[in-house]
């Protein structure tokens, strides 16, 4: 959340509470650095923990997590789609329902999100490679055949081709 304000989880609710110190000390940190994560760290010291689902090009998926003053746990957990929540949590006495009940539900959505984006691309390359032979032709990122990539692209150029030739003669 931007502003005065922070979302907190406490007895298992999220409430919006106004900003603690230390988090006015980080965003001040963050306008001069301009670096959300250096400031964090300058203001709470290093992550006590950070989990992150991996794909070969970026990360999916990552939960970060600082101990804040007083005992508590700031969380900040961010998706590939550049969703993105700030949590503060001061009594550590919620952290492990918060866990629980988020965080492993949220890794765990990404990383089967990941997993199946593997087997997709598997089952490209087996289905290429069956309708082609030799694996040179599969594309390594997406597992599809680049010949049927070029004969589609060869294949909307003589669409494209016949569609000015028609339009040329009617007009």
């Amino acid at each position: 959340m931007t502003g005065e304000r922070i979302t907190v989880f406490r007895a298992g609710t999220f409430t919006a509470e106004p900003e603690p110190p230390w988090m006015k000390s980080v965003r001040a940190a963050a306008s001069k650095m301009e670096d959300w994560d250096k400031a964090l760290e300058r203001v709470l010291g290093e992550r006590v923990a950070r989990t992150a689902v991996e794909s070969p090009t970026w990360t999916e998926a990552e939960v970060a997590v600082r101990r804040t003053p007083g005992g508590g746990y700031f969380v900040d957990m961010m998706a590939v789609e550049f969703t993105h929540a700030e949590i503060w949590i001061p009594d550590p006495a919620d952290w492990l329902p918060f866990n629980a009940s988020y965080i492993d539900p949220f890794l765990l959505t990404r990383a089967t999100i990941r997993q199946n984006e593997c087997l997709d691309r598997l089952t490209n390359a087996l289905i290429a490679f069956a309708r082609h032979g030799e694996g040179l032709h599969i594309n390594r990122m997406t597992g599809e055949s680049r010949i049927d990539e070029r004969e589609d692209l060869e294949r909307r150029k003589r669409h494209e081709i016949r569609m000015r030739a028609t339009t040329a003669q009617n007009a």
